[in-house]
């Protein structure tokens, strides 16, 4: 036991150490946007809003089917927007466009709360339009902001700043899900309202979007990277890796469809169906973006060993294992478990795909396969959820958690198959990648 324990120590002393040294090189880009990211994090990209978004609809009367829906309209928009985000990118650079997107998911997360003002008759259109600023505002913000860092660093600190964003992230997420967690309690008891009731959580809603605006102001102190990417296109282009990019989107899409649906759901069955409160609920999903942070700072040295191939590959058949508690069992406590494990690994395989996707092409390439990915998930999140709103309702949770890990072993072959070797002109950036 001695033995395995300074085993651990000393592979944390080395993660950390490793870690303070990269840290050291970040340059002032690389840091804004960590900063801005985590406020995303907190707020919108899996804190507050994550916690509190699907509650609030349920509490205004919908039913699970609708929360489908409403996540559909949100991430099929994200994916359409996703070329056209790739578009103004190109042409204004990653700096404007993130900030602009920011704004643009302002906008959406403020109007969503005021569903509330608008006539029943008209409030399911109303909360649906509501997801389309928001969605292209993610789009704008997601699909530039790998090429953004990747012209903001160097092959060596990479992966650790992919790392540290996921973790920064996942940590800011743990932060916002305790805090929304409670807020609603905490307006229950300003308002007289239980939390059963709507206005608690519009109230919550509305802090997070305004606390969401400084992330704005500290993306528009970075200064635009396009020049890095000048100097290494005109070193030479090479044709369209056309191939490359569907291969990794279409695994992406499968990847990403395992964990879509216990990410857009799990608090809703944890609500609904297993009758969780609000404040477990949160600390739930807050523990699990803190192991999730905390994984992520792993990275580096994990794909440094296996390579990033093998990191995405037996990090999906992780994932895979912990939808298992959720199939087989109906306590939340193994149900939690299994939620903290997937996203623990989700980051993981998120940090390693990150870097993969975009070394695997030179940088004239590199919105497009963002665009590719970023396009991928949003089909992955729109689709999973409404087809899981009509399985949940008609065969119960546990059969979409099962098709959910369908998905995912179908992601992994495609992945797996294609990478297992290094391909063609590839073959240089995959070994050096791997």
């Amino acid at each position: 036991m001695s033995v395995a324990r300074a085993g651990i120590t000393f592979w944390a002393d080395e993660m950390i150490a490793d870690y303070l040294a990269m840290l050291r090189r970040f340059e002032r880009n690389v840091r804004l946007y960590l900063v801005a990211g985590g406020v995303l994090g907190f707020t919108t990209a899996g804190g507050v809003f994550a916690v509190l978004m699907n509650l609030y609809v349920l509490r205004l009367g919908f039913d699970i089917q609708f929360v489908g829906l409403l996540n559909f309209c949100g991430a099929f928009s994200f994916a359409f927007c996703s070329f056209l985000a790739g578009t103004i990118g190109r042409r204004w650079g990653p700096r404007r466009s993130m900030v602009l997107g920011i704004l643009f998911i302002a906008v959406g997360n403020a109007t969503l709360p005021a569903a509330e003002l608008v006539a029943e008759a008209w409030r399911a259109e109303f909360l649906l339009v509501t997801r389309l600023p928001r969605a292209f505002g993610f789009a704008l913000f997601h699909v530039n902001a790998n090429p953004f860092l990747m012209e903001a660093t160097g092959p060596s600190e990479r992966t650790h700043v992919f790392s540290v964003q996921a973790a920064f992230w996942s940590l800011a997420a743990f932060c916002g899900s305790l805090f929304g967690g409670l807020m609603p309690g905490f307006f229950a008891e300003l308002t007289g309202r239980g939390t059963s009731d709507p206005e608690p959580y519009r109230y919550a809603l509305v802090v997070a979007t305004l606390m969401l605006l400084p992330a704005a102001a500290v993306m528009a102190r970075a200064r635009e990277t396009g020049a890095v990417q000048s100097a290494e296109v005109k070193s030479g282009d090479g044709d369209r890796p056309t191939v490359l990019i569907a291969v990794i989107a279409i695994a992406a899409f499968f990847l990403f469809s395992g964990a879509t649906g216990v990410q857009v759901f799990f608090n809703v069955y944890l609500d609904e169906e297993l009758e969780v409160d609000t404040v477990l609920i949160g600390t739930v999903q807050a523990v699990a973006h803190l192991l999730a942070g905390l994984a992520a700072l792993a990275t580096p040295l994990i794909a440094g060993r296996w390579g990033h191939v093998r990191t995405i590959t037996w990090g999906s058949v992780g994932a895979i294992l912990c939808l298992v508690p959720l199939v087989l069992s109906t306590d939340w406590r193994l149900a939690g478990l299994g939620f903290m494990a997937l996203s623990a690994l989700g980051t993981i395989r998120y940090a390693a795909m990150s870097v993969y996707q975009q070394e695997m092409v030179k940088a004239r390439w590199r919105s497009q396969m963002s665009v590719a990915v970023s396009m991928a998930g949003g089909l992955s999140f729109s689709s999973v959820p409404l087809a899981g709103g009509f399985l949940i309702a008609a065969g119960g949770y546990q059969s979409f958690f099962l098709m959910s890990s369908v998905l995912s072993v179908v992601g992994i072959l495609t992945f797996w198959l294609y990478f297992r070797t290094p391909r063609g002109e590839y073959r240089g950036a995959a070994e050096r990648v791997c």
